[in-house]
């Protein structure tokens, strides 16, 4: 079962690069506009979650059973952000940055964040149970 947890770790590695490598450049829109994605006062929310997801992909990354609190501390903003982002959207206050289709991305942020919990959840809980049952 262990082949399991790697294979979770390695996917919530490689979503978690992907995430970067289309929200970096959102980031990088909001730097130099100042008008890319929608500010938590001071700071802009594509700052936050790019942040985010560097912490989840470092988690991963360097090892959970050392850095789980790392990957929940940067699970945290995404997920709780991409709720009330499309709470908003559903509302009708359009606040999420849209994607060229004009998708608005904070729904494609909540799927992939609860997405990755779960698989994180999954490979910790799979890795825990191959360590147990290995010892018994």
């Amino acid at each position: 079962m262990i082949w399991v947890s790697r294979f979770l770790r390695v996917g919530v590695l490689l979503a978690c690069l992907a995430v970067l490598s289309g929200i970096v450049p959102i980031s990088l829109t909001h730097f130099r506009t100042g008008n890319a994605c929608p500010d938590l006062g001071p700071i802009p929310a594509c700052y936050v979650v790019s942040v985010a997801y560097l912490a989840m992909a470092i988690a991963v990354s360097i090892g959970w059973n050392r850095l789980k609190w790392l990957f929940f501390v940067g699970a945290a903003p995404v997920i709780l952000l991409a709720v009330a982002g499309t709470t908003l959207e559903l509302f009708g206050r359009p606040t999420c940055p849209r994607s060229d289709s004009g998708w608005p991305l904070c729904y494609t942020s909540l799927m992939i964040g609860a997405s990755l919990l779960i698989a994180f959840l999954g490979a910790v809980l799979t890795e825990q149970k191959t360590v147990t049952s290995a010892r018994e």
